[in-house]
């Protein structure tokens, strides 16, 4: 069975940003830790689902 983890880097995506903004009174730096990270899982969601088309369309060549 193929997995597709695109949905669960979204997930992270989510999570990390609503944890920068609730940890913002706790420390510092939480916000642009928080939307680095869902920068991070951004990018791997969008490379995730790059490399699941890749492989579904390379059976019609």
């Amino acid at each position: 069975m193929k997995k597709n983890y695109t949905v669960l880097f979204l997930l992270l995506n989510v999570s990390s940003f609503a944890g920068g903004m609730a940890l913002k009174d706790v420390f510092d730096y939480s916000m642009i830790i928080g939307v680095g990270l869902a920068m991070v899982f951004l990018f791997a969601a969008a490379f995730s689902l790059a490399k699941k088309n890749r492989e579904n369309n390379s059976h019609y060549k």
